[in-house]
């Protein structure tokens, strides 16, 4: 075999092999297009305030297999409920220890955002705003983070974002939140006027479904704070979650939620406390994902748009 033979087989090989990877990228390529023009369906159904349907939409991808479907919805692998502490996730001494200050940090930031009055949440958003914050850039980044901290979460627990809004980094007062859909009656039954009416049903509802929604409704709410110190080591407790005549998902209405369930002080501080567990683990094993989250939110994608970068960026052997 002389050098000319040699150069032919060479360039048949990557031929052969340049022809491979081409049917591999093509192939991916379709796959990928397959999700995106069905999550357009479910753009097209959110838009139209077709909520069940967008909803049923996700529950048939999410039967798909990768990468065509939604393997992300509602597959986060959670802590087991009756894990109350850092320790017994069983984490290495050095995980141990900066989980546990992770904790104790968030559970203190929920702490003082229920304590804090309405002057001093105007005083935090409105005048004093530059004082408080290091710079815009940072304020817009934590708004951000703390917004797809709600999206990422509550798409990995399997309730479907519908809505989503960020205020523009020029923008004076924060104005940013996610909606969902299937927490609308939660919302409700922090009305008082409801309070009379639903306490007969309290018992028969705990012991049943209202609880599986109640522990994914914690981790949802908490999902934003829990984003922000991953990210930046603190929050600064102002994005929405204070708002105490907001319509959307806040700290104060799950306490009011707890409050409507006659749970105890230690009953709702043993929830809430596992909320942030299971959001914090969960958060912690997807850094990569809210990253692209973050990014595709800060263009203002659309929820499909929005959970196809979640679904190319999951590590689908980890969820």
């Amino acid at each position: 075999m002389n050098l000319s033979d040699v150069v032919a087989i060479g360039r048949l090989v990557d031929r052969r092999q340049t022809g491979e990877s081409i049917a591999v990228a093509t192939t991916k390529l379709k796959k990928d297009d397959g999700r995106r023009a069905a999550l357009r369906m479910v753009d097209r159904q959110l838009t139209k305030g077709n909520f069940k349907l967008a909803l049923s939409l996700v529950k048939q991808l999410q039967r798909q297999p990768s990468p065509t479907g939604l393997c992300g919805f509602a597959a986060a692998r959670q802590v087991p409920r009756r894990v109350s502490s850092i320790e017994q996730l069983h984490l290495s001494v050095a995980e141990d220890s900066a989980f546990q200050s992770l904790l104790d940090a968030i559970l203190d930031s929920i702490k003082s955002s229920l304590q804090a009055s309405p002057l001093e949440e105007s005083s935090v958003t409105n005048e004093d705003n530059d004082l408080y914050l290091e710079d815009d850039m940072v304020k817009h980044m934590q708004v951000l983070q703390h917004e797809a901290g709600h999206f990422l979460v509550g798409y990995l627990l399997g309730v479907l974002p519908k809505q989503y809004k960020v205020s523009c980094m020029e923008d004076k007062i924060t104005d940013a939140n996610v909606k969902f859909v299937g927490f609308e009656f939660l919302t409700e039954v922090t009305e008082k006027s409801l309070f009379s009416s639903l306490n007969q049903y309290i018992i028969p509802i705990v012991t049943t479904f209202f609880m599986f929604v109640l522990n994914r409704f914690a981790c949802v709410i908490v999902g934003g704070l829990v984003a922000e110190h991953l990210a930046f080591g603190h929050s600064k407790g102002h994005h929405g979650d204070m708002d105490k005549n907001s319509y959307f998902i806040t700290n104060e209405k799950l306490d009011k939620v707890f409050y409507w369930l006659q749970f105890t002080e230690d009953e709702a501080n043993t929830l809430t406390r596992w909320a942030v567990i299971n959001t914090l683990t969960i958060l912690n094993r997807h850094s990569k994902v809210i990253s692209t989250l973050v990014e595709a939110m800060s263009h203002g994608k659309s929820i499909g748009s929005c959970i196809h970068s979640i679904e190319s960026n999951l590590n689908h052997q980890d969820i």
